[in-house]
């Protein structure tokens, strides 16, 4: 019953942890398994946990992790700008004519841009014009492959 109640919690039962060198992976049992990757991983190799959360100390899983957090304050910044009737730019005038079509922000003409953009449908990336802020713009690189 003890083991039930451990693989309910989220504690990965009799598995390894699969990270560390690509010839020394680690031998500790997996507590966790990473929200991104996919890879059981141990106490060891725990970049982020918190309820629900368990990020694994993978350099591409840290990007993920650390690139959600900061835009999760950029949307916050760009709102409060858009509820004074400012573009989202910090530091950019007011009347934003255009929203983001990722963030659903709202920006002047000089801070957002017309671009074909990857557009995941089941298997398959479509590109797709949108209008993207800079800052979704860059996130593209982080989320790749995700």
């Amino acid at each position: 019953m003890a083991l039930i109640h451990r693989a309910v919690m989220g504690m990965i039962v009799g598995q390894r942890c699969r990270l560390g060198g690509r010839f020394s992976k680690c031998a500790e049992l997996a507590e966790e398994t990473c929200q991104y990757c996919g890879r059981p991983f141990c106490a060891r190799h725990t970049y982020y946990r918190e309820g629900h959360e368990a990020v694994c100390t993978a350099s591409r899983c840290r990007a993920k992790r650390d690139d959600l957090v900061a835009y999760q304050a950029y949307r916050a910044a760009v709102a409060a700008r858009n509820r004074a009737g400012l573009c989202g730019i910090d530091g950019c005038g007011p009347h934003p004519a255009h929203e983001c079509s990722l963030c659903r922000g709202h920006f002047c003409g000089d801070h957002i841009r017309e671009r074909m953009y990857p557009f995941r449908q089941g298997w398959v990336t479509i590109e797709r014009p949108a209008s993207v802020c800079a800052r979704c713009w860059d996130r593209r690189k982080i989320w790749r492959g995700a």
